[in-house]
């Protein structure tokens, strides 16, 4: 696999280079800026009568690209201000500069989308249901990118602990494995443990889109419930960003995001970070008696002391933009060394004192993009990947631990239960996207996306004696090849009212020992959207399947043994959405966005603990019926005051009538709730901005987060005669963040959980209490 790529990527330069080395593009650049000389952001620039268009960035600088001479119509638009038009003539290989001066535009039309959420105005115009998160507001925080999701309506991440720690990413009812990760478009699927979200820094992000229920063809993803997709910085210009973050629980941060363009259209990015965290804070729980296995009556606050995280990751890239071959064109390394000890198993019952586990990733990547390649209007793009990292786990001890970190001696080693372990676990993946889109006219485009997914585990252990079950099992052949094929068509019926009707095709391949066992489904949907004024409609629906993933199919080595009889989910959804922006005398901002979802699922995968709470599986539950109303509204008062919220309420229920394998047997569960979701919950925050405090420039952001859990239960209530519930919950957050030296240097201090409320996340496990946090970050 790694071979083939290596030909590829040389192949496909080769001919880039070959095909396109000689022609010399036109380009046109400037800056766009409004009557006072301040910089325009997210304004569009087109060249009119053909297909290139751009946005500006936050200096209000554009750069558009051609390759053919003639007389062009150079066209600025933006919502807030009146349209300009400047009549240019190019010659081959040109660099012509031209710079804009905008008007305001007194009738003021709706501005909200880049005053309030700011998602770039072409997503938001789309048909799906989709949030664009503008990550900038939250860079003095010591957010990370699972905190920032965690405040959007319908969106709920739960932890099994504090940092680094895993974690359950729920979406309009469904979680775990129904929502994809996307890294700039690229599946996250085999990044490695250092990628996950609640590592990642927040500052290393431009933006986040959220995409809920049907995704557009162009991820190839089979998510069930939806789609993340976190955009990363890409600035064409030279800049530093560093930030370091201390606080609670002896936890330290750091990020670094390097990059430099050259004259040449060579670039340069780094992006390091770096996560540390004793994770010791108290938990309120029963002590067990080592010798008689009897549980206190009462419960005990203790420490955690087997929680210690760090990891350390470095992103490098180097390639080149805005060439005639190619606009972006990189090849990038990732390196990242992961440690923490393991405190629990599935359940919080479940104690470890010695266990640990280690990862390594090395993954390189390439990336291509073209616009208008060959022809106007057909774009391409290609992204690769193959990780050839390890994750090991270690658990050697001879003692059994409780709660209060007291222990007694074992007859055998190793606290999982199966022996004496250092295995480690070599997944190798990777996957590569390809990407065509054609926009035929302005009421015509065609997109087609295939994706190919490749999974491999090798694994040795220095303490497995060969003869050995255990040994022979280590040495099976686990592997799995996933494709997944889509084309899409969009048909702009009016300015206004657009529609996308797409179709996918769905293959797995498995190997478990010399069992091979092949899938092939076919799924189709459609989305529409209309606006109107201020008001946005969209509705989608979509029968789609989702393929089991390599950890469902082959477990974690760890804590999550594999199924191989999973089957896939069949859903099919339905999303309702309804919007409304508007702006009042130029100060006042707001947006409400409401939406419904339905879904029907055949054969829901989910996690299901067992035993001693030492590890879990993936089943198939059969049918599960899930609707939810999602609401959420923001008001900015003239950039200095805002607050805004999201609620959320939904009703997800196991509808298998008979208990599988078993035809006529009731289940004893059907229409009950499915366990371990929430049903209600919501946030709230509110901020208001003092600017040139102290100094012109300076400025000073207070800011308030609520967050609200309903409670929900543990398991099927109708296991045994006292369900267990997991209690409603309020946290309390507060902020204060002070910027000066023209915003070069923010100082920010936060108090989280202010009130130290006792609160629960995934499978009742208990969250940090009150924790301050300090950061301090600069720019340049």
């Amino acid at each position: 696999m790694k071979k083939q790529l290596l030909l590829f990527f040389v192949f496909f330069n080769v001919f880039m280079f070959n095909a396109f080395g000689h022609e010399k593009p036109i380009i046109i650049s400037g800056v766009v800026k409004d009557a006072k000389g301040k910089p325009i952001d997210y304004a569009t620039v087109s060249l009119l009568n053909t297909q290139h268009s751009e946005l500006t960035n936050e200096q209000g600088v554009y750069k558009i690209k051609t390759n053919k001479a003639g007389k062009y119509k150079l066209l600025v638009q933006h919502i807030s201000f009146e349209a300009k038009e400047y009549s240019i003539e190019l010659n081959e290989g040109d660099t012509a500069v031209h710079n804009f001066v905008l008007e305001t535009d007194n009738s003021f039309l709706d501005n909200v989308v880049l005053k309030v959420k700011q998602p770039i105005e072409k997503v938001r115009e789309t048909a799906y249901n989709v949030i664009a998160i503008d990550a900038k507001p939250l860079y003095n925080t010591s957010l990370d990118v699972a905190g920032a999701l965690d405040r959007v309506s319908g969106v709920k991440v739960r932890k099994d602990g504090g940092e680094g720690s895993d974690y359950n990413f729920s979406m309009n009812g469904f979680s775990g494995k129904h929502i994809r990760f996307f890294i700039d478009g690229v599946p996250m699927e085999g990044f490695g443990s250092e990628f996950k979200i609640n590592n990642l820094p927040i500052t290393m992000v431009d933006r986040i889109e959220v995409y809920k229920g049907v995704v557009p063809v162009e991820f190839g993803s089979d998510a069930l419930g939806g789609v993340v997709n976190i955009i990363t910085n890409k600035s064409k210009e030279t800049k530093l960003d560093a930030s370091f973050t201390t606080g609670s629980f002896n936890t330290y941060k750091s990020h670094v995001n390097i990059s430099k363009t050259f004259n040449n259209g060579i670039v340069a990015q780094v992006n390091a970070f770096q996560n540390y965290s004793d994770n010791n804070y108290k938990v309120l729980v029963p002590i067990v008696d080592l010798n008689t296995g009897v549980y206190s009556k009462e419960k005990q606050w203790v420490k955690r002391f087997n929680d210690r995280f760090q990891s350390a990751t470095v992103v490098a890239k180097v390639g080149v933009v805005d060439k005639s071959y190619a606009d972006r064109l990189m090849f990038g390394f990732t390196y990242g060394e992961g440690k923490r000890g393991v405190q629990t198993g599935t359940i919080m019952d479940k104690v470890f004192g010695d266990k640990k586990r280690r990862s390594v990733t090395m993954m390189p990547s390439f990336e291509y993009s073209k616009k208008n390649l060959f022809l106007e209007g057909l774009d391409l793009s290609i992204t690769s990947n193959y990780n050839g990292g390890y994750n090991q786990n270690i658990d050697t001890s001879s003692y059994k631990y409780n709660w209060a970190g007291e222990r007694i001696k074992t007859l055998k080693q190793g606290e999982s239960g199966g022996g004496p372990s250092m295995m480690k676990f070599y997944d190798h993946n990777g996957s590569t996207t390809f990407n065509v889109n054609y926009k035929l006219n302005d009421k015509h485009s065609f997109s087609f996306n295939d994706v190919m997914y490749y999974f491999n585990r090798k694994t040795e252990d220095p303490l497995a004696v060969k003869e050995t079950q255990s040994e022979k099992n280590s040495e099976i052949k686990r592997s799995s090849f996933k494709n997944i094929m889509a084309i899409s068509y969009r048909y702009n019926i009016l300015e206004n009212l657009n529609i996308s009707l797409f179709g996918k095709h769905y293959s797995i391949k498995h190997t478990y020992q010399s069992e091979t066992t092949k899938v092939d489904k076919t799924g189709y949907g459609l989305a529409a959207t209309y606006l109107w004024k201020k008001f946005q409609v969209k509705a989608s629906y979509e029968n789609t399947f989702r393929l089991p993933t390599d950890s469902e199919l082959f477990g974690d080595g760890d804590l999550v043994w594999g199924n191989t009889g999973l089957k896939p989910e069949q859903g099919k959804n339905f999303n309702l959405n309804l919007s409304y922006s508007g702006i009042v005398n130029e100060i006042h901002s707001v947006f409400v966005d409401a939406g419904f979802v339905y879904r029907d699922t055949k054969d829901y995968i989910r996690s299901n603990p067992y035993g001693s709470g030492s590890r879990a599986n993936s089943v198939n539950i059969g049918g599960v019926e899930s609707y939810g109303i999602n609401v959420e509204a923001r008001y900015t008062y003239n950039n200095l005051f805002y607050v805004g919220g999201s609620l959320t309420s939904q009703n997800i229920r196991s509808k298998q009538r008979y208990t599988i394998g078993d035809y006529g047997v009731e289940n004893p569960y059907y229409n009950e709730r499915i366990p371990n979701e929430p049903y209600f919950f919501g946030s709230a925050d509110a901020g208001v901005i003092i600017k040139d405090l102290g100094k012109k420039n300076n400025n000073l952001n207070l800011g308030y987060n609520l967050r609200y859990i309903d409670h929900y239960s543990y398991d099927f209530q109708g296991i045994g005669a006292d369900p267990i519930w997991i209690p409603s919950q309020a946290v309390h957050d507060i902020s204060a963040s002070y910027s000066l030296f023209n915003n070069k240097i923010h100082l920010t201090v936060e108090a989280n959980n202010l009130f130290d409320k006792l609160a629960y996340d995934n499978y009742s496990f208990q969250k940090p209490g009150r924790n301050f946090m300090f950061k301090i970050r600069y720019t340049y």
